[in-house]
């Protein structure tokens, strides 16, 4: 079996040696050029064609999503550098795509090269990719989410989640078109992601789009979503909600 090939994208010296120390350390990867400058990075790759590359966010010249829109079809593995952005970092997550925040540990960048071999020959990376640039280049529209299981990967438009339910380890995404998609990731981690975008965690096992709330039941305790769906609130998530509610009037 031949080796892997690698490129990498990188205008900070320190930072391009380090990475190469590290990528050497493995015998079946071959570094077979890098390239600090966007245009030139896009014309070295289209030739040499490398399986995956390192890609640093933020370079001199530009960015890297102006480098991924060089590319009709990227066909490489990518592993994400990046100092902190927030929005930048938010694009990541909700792509489902993994990132390396600088300065990065060595053991962090092995972890994503063990993954890049392992995921090497995988499908459905272009998706990911797209939806990233989306998200990326639409900054006031609605954020979509990769929301992935063992048998499909689905790019959906945070709007149009209504609520998403806990069940143990694994969680239940409900949309305004009444589709249900069972991922297994725990509540939590879409919590973490979902909260700067209008989503409120009204119970240990809901999390809601704050959009779609049609009225609060106080008899009963329950928020009604789409004037359809009753979720339970949460004695102690109860007086932060209607004071969300309060503010839109």
């Amino acid at each position: 079996m031949s080796n892997i090939s690698c490129f990498i994208v990188e205008d900070d010296p320190q930072a391009l040696a380090y990475a190469t120390s590290i990528i050497q350390q493995f015998g079946d990867i071959d570094i077979i050029g890098h390239s600090e400058m966007i245009t030139n990075a896009a014309n070295q790759i289209k030739k040499l064609k490398p399986d995956f590359i390192v890609l640093d966010v933020f370079l001199e010249d530009g960015n890297a999503f102006e480098f991924l829109e060089m590319f009709d079809q990227v066909d490489f593995r990518i592993i994400f550098t990046t100092s902190y952005a927030k929005y930048a970092i938010d694009a990541f997550k909700f792509s489902a795509l993994d990132y390396l925040l600088k300065p990065y540990e060595e053991k962090e960048l092995i972890t994503a090269l063990n993954k890049v071999i392992e995921d090497i020959h995988k499908t459905n990376y272009q998706s990911q990719l797209n939806t990233l640039l989306h998200n990326l280049s639409n900054k006031g529209e609605s954020k979509k989410i990769v929301l992935k299981n063992a048998d499909a990967m689905h790019i959906v438009d945070v709007k149009d989640i209504l609520y998403a339910k806990s069940d143990n380890n694994y969680t239940t995404f409900l949309l305004t078109n009444s589709k249900e998609i069972l991922v297994s990731k725990p509540l939590k981690s879409y919590d973490v992601k979902l909260v700067d975008y209008g989503f409120f965690r009204v119970h240990q096992s809901f999390l809601i789009n704050l959009s779609h709330i049609s009225s609060f039941d106080k008899r009963n305790e329950e928020v009604i979503l789409k004037q359809t769906y009753s979720i339970p609130v949460a004695q102690s998530r109860k007086k932060k909600l209607i004071d969300y509610i309060d503010q839109l009037f």
